[in-house]
Formats: C-alpha cells, sequence, structure tokens
C-alpha cells in the first residue's frame, strides 16, 4: 500500500520532485501539494490543497510531508518549514530516484531528496532536509550537514565537509578534504581548492 505524501511549494523544483517521486521505489503517492496561491486550483496534475496555515488539519490523514521549494541565497525558509512541520508531528521520508546510485555503505538524513543521476558514494553522510540535485557526485567520505541545497552536476570529491545550512551551485567542483563553513556559498561552476569559512561566498 502506498503511503500518501504532502508536497510544501508549487514551484519549478516541486515539478523535479513531482518526477523524482513519480519514478522512485519509495512506495509514495502525491495527495496534493501546500502553495502560498489560494487561486490556484491544480499544479501539474495534482490538486492544490491548501496553505501553510492549514497544515495541521492534514495530519489526520497524511503522515508524511517534503519540502518542496528549492532556494538559492538563504535556505532560511526551507529549514523553518521543516522545522515547522517536525513539530505538528509529520514524518519525512528519504526520497530517492532510481536513477540514481546510492551506495549501501552511506547514510542519508530525513526530508532529503535525491534527484536523478546523482551519484553518493561509499562513506558519504548527507543531513537531515537537503537537496543533492540532479547529476551530482557526492564522493567517498563526504559529509553534507542538515538543510543543504548541492545543485545540479556539482563535484564533492572525497572527504569534503558541508556545514548546515550551505549551498553548492551547479556546476561547481570542491577539490578532495576541503571544508565549507556553515550558511556559505559556492557560485556555480567555480573551483573551490581551499576551505571556506562560515557565513562566506565564493565565486
Amino acid at each position: 500500500m502506498k503511503k500518501n505524501i504532502i508536497l510544501i511549494g508549487a514551484g519549478g523544483h516541486a515539478k523535479s520532485c513531482i518526477d523524482v517521486i513519480e519514478n522512485s521505489t519509495d512506495n509514495l503517492k502525491i495527495f496534493g501539494l501546500i502553495e502560498k496561491n489560494k487561486n490556484n486550483k491544480f499544479f501539474f496534475n495534482y490538486k492544490i490543497v491548501g496553505t501553510e496555515d492549514k497544515l495541521k488539519k492534514f495530519l489526520k490523514k497524511i503522515k508524511y510531508a517534503l519540502v518542496a521549494f528549492g532556494h538559492i541565497k538563504n535556505l532560511d525558509k526551507r529549514k523553518k518549514v521543516f522545522q515547522r512541520l517536525r513539530k505538528i508531528g509529520f514524518k519525512f521520508p528519504v526520497i530517492k530516484s532510481k536513477t540514481a546510485h546510492i551506495s549501501k555503505n552511506s547514510k542519508i538524513g530525513i526530508g532529503t531528496i535525491i534527484m536523478h543521476g546523482a551519484v553518493i558514494n561509499v562513506g558519504a553522510k548527507i543531513g537531515t532536509n537537503c537537496i543533492i540535485n540532479t547529476n551530482c557526485t557526492i564522493e567517498h567520505d563526504v559529509i553534507i550537514g542538515n538543510n543543504c541545497h548541492i545543485a545540479p552536476g556539482a563535484v564533492l570529491n572525497g572527504n569534503v565537509k558541508i556545514s548546515d545550512d550551505s549551498f553548492v551551485g551547479s556546476g561547481a567542483i570542491i577539490k578532495e578534504d576541503t571544508r565549507v563553513g556553515k550558511n556559505s556559498i559556492v557560485g556555480a561552476n567555480s573551483f573551490l581548492k581551499k576551505n571556506l569559512g562560515s557565513k562566506k561566498i565564493f565565486y
């Protein structure tokens, strides 16, 4: 029997999340989406079932939720919504595309989605509420904190550590054994060769 899940957000990233869920082996069924605009009725063939202030009422019949919007410059909104959903009592599956390669010797936290074509190699540890986006490479023994977004095509080489609330842009490459501090941004197509402190931006 499939488990109903409700998605928070109805934008571009939500479309990608829907496609992963529809093409995953996670036994999930999308009940509907939560969206700010009350005038929208449907999104990508799924019903807009309400706004964020109505979340509590859905817990009686929906046990699972996913934060289905991304953010590039500030991940605080995703973090706050995740924390609110958790406080209300929702559960969070790990959602994995069936086209991703995920080592059996890796660990992935709740609420994280692994998108199409991603590679999660042996010894990698990924925190809660993360986006590991399309065609990312997460090499051996990489550690990614909570509430991080690794954008499409990024490459994190062996023993890289990404701290909480950080963003790695599309096509970025991070050299092995490099550390990225909390609330930091590694820009698209950049090559990070040395440690980056907290609340820093590297392009």
